[in-house]
């Protein structure tokens, strides 16, 4: 009980001679109640008066504390705010949740993707910035890609069939595709192995497909300035560089196959082990795992005709150095399946990933390859070839699988650069009569349209 404040009565105790004892009973009981009746008992804890006190309230012991029962019920006065240490300490659960953003293909949500280290985080296609601000060698003078003139090709008798070895994969283990933001692209396991000629040897890394939109092809090369509805690359890197990073910029370090995608009546077996995923990848950053495949079925079963040329690679950092090979017949695929290739994935911005392309870029003065003379038939299980006609016809006979055995040349010097344009000069000029098959005027062939491709 708080002590007694001195009553206000308390001088009317002092009792008068003539007053009334019944008077001062009355008093007497009027002492008993306090002087302030709003002075009432505090809450269980006020800490004595006098002694240790330093003046300012104590910390509350446990059993002082309110009990969790009694303090569901209470509620905090209006304008008051209770802050965490105090009374009522905040508990996790009441701390307000973040939910997270439901749009992943949304650019504000790809930072965290930018510390994996992920370029293509920072460029696009058709928009700001410009590709050079994004690296400086995509302002080179041997860019990809590139129009390919037949009538201006130089025939090369040295170039050999392409060899593949190990491209058949079985079913396990899986394979990993994923749609980055700008292709869908399928990484490689190790022991695909690939010949450009004797010693040149490269092993594959990734594969990825460029495309248009519905009624807009969308190859990366070009034909005569005919572009195609879509192009397959396969990027490889030579065995004389155990990293990219150092293979990268270097001559011949780097070695792309690619082949266009054209219309047929028929759907493409091989290509539907593809597309029939990209229902599972169709946000941007988003991948799946696949069953293993025959990856030389996704490519022209003739790998021994063909246009070649250094490059660079088609994207940032978009590094020179790059030896391409474009194959001379196209692969098939239905209507169907190349509408699902260009109308199923998303990029950035919450856009359809379509018309991912680069615009061709010029020669600069350099050489197109060809591997193939005039008058080479197209094999009968592939789609006809792209162009037939070339500067110098040569004895050479199509093995299986595009092997091609071609009369006596000297095979192109092996080095880590790659093959050279000049290794091609000189192998014709050792060639006794062959010097003319350098020297390809236009006016020796003639190539023209129709809905089956260029001949």
């Amino acid at each position: 009980m708080a002590p007694l404040c001195p009553s206000p009565w308390l001088p009317l105790l002092i009792p008068a001679p003539s007053q009334d004892p019944a008077v001062q009973l009355l008093l007497l009981l009027l002492l008993l109640v306090p002087a302030h009746p709003q002075s009432l008992p505090r809450m269980q804890g006020t800490p004595p008066m006098g002694g240790d006190s330093s003046g300012e309230d104590d910390p509350l012991g446990e059993d002082d504390l309110p009990s969790e029962e009694d303090s569901s019920r209470e509620e905090d006065p209006p304008g008051m705010k209770t802050e965490p240490g105090e009374e009522d300490s905040l508990k996790l659960e009441d701390l307000p949740t973040v939910e997270a953003p439901r749009d992943t293909r949304s650019p504000q949500n790809n930072a965290h993707r930018d510390n994996k280290g992920d370029d293509h985080r920072h460029w696009r296609y058709g928009g700001d910035p410009p590709w050079p601000q994004v690296s400086p060698a995509c302002a080179g003078r041997f860019q990809s890609p590139v129009d390919i003139r037949p009538e201006l090709a130089v025939f090369c008798p040295a170039l050999r069939s392409v060899q593949l070895l190990g491209f058949e994969l079985p079913p396990f283990p899986e394979l990993r595709l994923r749609n980055n933001g700008h292709t869908v692209q399928l990484t490689l396991p190790p022991g695909l192995e690939m010949a450009l000629g004797p010693g040149r040897e490269y092993r594959a890394l990734q594969l990825h497909l460029h495309w248009g939109a519905a009624g807009r092809p969308g190859s990366e090369h070009t034909v005569g300035g005919h572009r195609f509805p879509a192009e397959i690359h396969v990027v490889h890197i030579s065995t004389a560089f155990a990293k990219v990073d150092e293979a990268m910029g270097r001559p011949g370090g780097l070695a792309v196959l690619a082949a266009f995608l054209q219309e047929g009546p028929e759907e493409n077996s091989a290509y539907e082990q593809l597309l029939s995923h990209l229902e599972e990848i169709t946000e941007e950053d988003s991948e799946t795992w696949i069953p293993g495949l025959d990856v030389s079925a996704l490519l022209p079963s003739d790998l021994s005709r063909y246009f070649r040329y250094e490059g660079s690679l088609t994207t940032p950092p978009c590094a020179q150095g790059v030896i391409w090979t474009v194959f001379n017949q196209t692969v098939r695929l239905s209507a169907k399946q190349l509408h699902t290739l260009s109308g199923s994935l998303w990029g950035p911005d919450n856009s359809r990933l379509q018309l991912n392309f680069r615009a061709t870029q010029p020669l600069n003065g350099r050489v197109k390859e060809a591997s193939f003379p005039a008058g080479v038939d197209s094999s009968p299980r592939t789609t006809e070839p792209v162009y037939l006609n070339s500067c110098l016809a040569t004895d050479s006979e199509v093995g299986p699988k595009g092997v091609l055995a071609t009369t006596q040349q000297r095979s192109p010097r092996l080095s880590p650069r790659g093959l050279q344009l000049g290794d091609c000069a000189e192998s014709a000029a050792r060639s006794e009569g062959q010097l003319e098959a350098l020297l390809c005027p236009a006016h020796h062939t003639t190539s023209f349209l129709t809905s089956k491709g260029f001949f």
